[in-house]
């Protein structure tokens, strides 16, 4: 089981350089659901058993500050339906662990 997020960003995308940043991360996957010319959509999965990882939290939130901070993507959460925004990230990690 996992916990998921998606990623959208409209416009060009730089695909080596996001897959390069984001290949760093060992705990948390991500897969292309669509990409065209216009835009980019990434499936996040987290899977349970990351969670349990001591460095779960702060990787959780290096990815989401670079997507969502640094990057612009819109990222959702799946489960609640609900935005992830730049001061949604600390808290993060323990509101999906919960």
């Amino acid at each position: 089981m996992a916990y998921n997020f998606s990623a959208e960003k409209r416009g060009d995308q730089d695909l080596q350089i996001l897959h390069e940043r984001l290949s760093h991360f060992g705990l948390i996957e991500f897969f292309p659901v669509e990409v065209s010319g216009e835009s980019l959509t990434l499936g996040i999965s987290i899977p349970f058993r990351a969670m349990d990882e001591p460095r779960f939290e702060n990787e959780l939130e290096n990815v989401m500050t670079y997507l969502v901070s640094e990057e612009g993507f819109q990222v959702t959460d799946l489960f609640t339906g609900n935005p992830v925004s730049a001061g949604d990230i600390s808290g993060l990690a323990k509101q999906i662990s919960g």
